[in-house]
């Protein structure tokens, strides 16, 4: 007998009464069980008790606002965060991204529009599900989410966590611009395809700055790559062989 999947559990933390109410409506109707709370107070109780799948977290809260509770949650839970703003800002979006956030999503918006984003975070592969990986010096364990070079502890984001271990997964493998945007944002990002650049450059800031081996590679006109290279090497001409 074919079982049926459980509906996918959605933590909304939101300080409007009106927006929790429609939210609970009109997701609920959608088939998600919900759940919802005023403020970041009993936050981490709710999730380690819950264990949502989703986190629907909005910016501007009473007392500690999101961007102030996104890096607690992240010691709770790996579930997708997607951020709920009446701000738009690119700066802060970017400031969201880089505090571990999955997807951001301007107020108002439609129930559609969040469905959708909802039921992409979903889809994609949970870190855990992959054993640990190893690459060079490089150590990744996706259970934990612990990163590791030459033995030395790496901090990262969890967007910057995932392009890593799409990159680590295949190491040598070419893949295109299009390729990450679509296996690390989603297909339905719709974005600015220069997230991708952004994104690598972290990785190499916090990866490649202090070792003469370099890990992450640009090849031209092709996308990017995982690959020890030395800087004595031309770059180019070491991808080439």
């Amino acid at each position: 007998m074919k079982l049926t999947p459980l509906p996918a559990r959605v933590l909304v933390v939101d300080d409007e009464k009106r927006i929790r109410e429609m939210l609970q409506i009109g997701l609920e109707r959608q088939g998600f069980v919900i759940r919802c709370l005023p403020s970041g107070q009993h936050l981490a109780e709710v999730i380690d008790e819950w264990q949502p799948e989703v986190v629907l977290l909005d910016v501007m809260l009473p007392g500690a606002n999101g961007f102030t509770l996104l890096p607690r949650i992240r010691h709770h839970t790996q579930a997708p965060i997607i951020m709920l703003t009446a701000k738009g800002d690119v700066d802060d979006r970017v400031t969201g991204l880089q505090l571990g956030a999955d997807d951001y999503l301007a107020k108002p918006f439609a129930l559609s529009e969040l469905v959708a984003r909802i039921t992409a975070a979903l889809r994609r592969p949970s870190m855990a599900s992959y054993g640990k990986l190893q690459y060079a010096d490089l150590v990744v364990d996706p259970r934990t989410r612990e990163v590791s070079r030459a033995g030395v502890s790496v901090t990262l984001t969890n967007r910057e966590f995932s392009l890593l271990v799409t990159l680590l997964r295949e190491p040598h493998r070419i893949f295109a611009k299009e390729q990450l945007l679509d296996l690390v944002w989603g297909h339905d990002f719709e974005g600015d395809s220069n997230v991708v650049e952004t994104y690598i450059s972290y990785l190499r800031t916090k990866l490649d700055t202090t070792y003469d081996t370099k890990l992450i590679q640009t090849v031209r006109f092709a996308g990017y790559t995982l690959r020890a290279v030395k800087r004595k090497t031309p770059v180019a001409q070491t991808l080439r062989d």
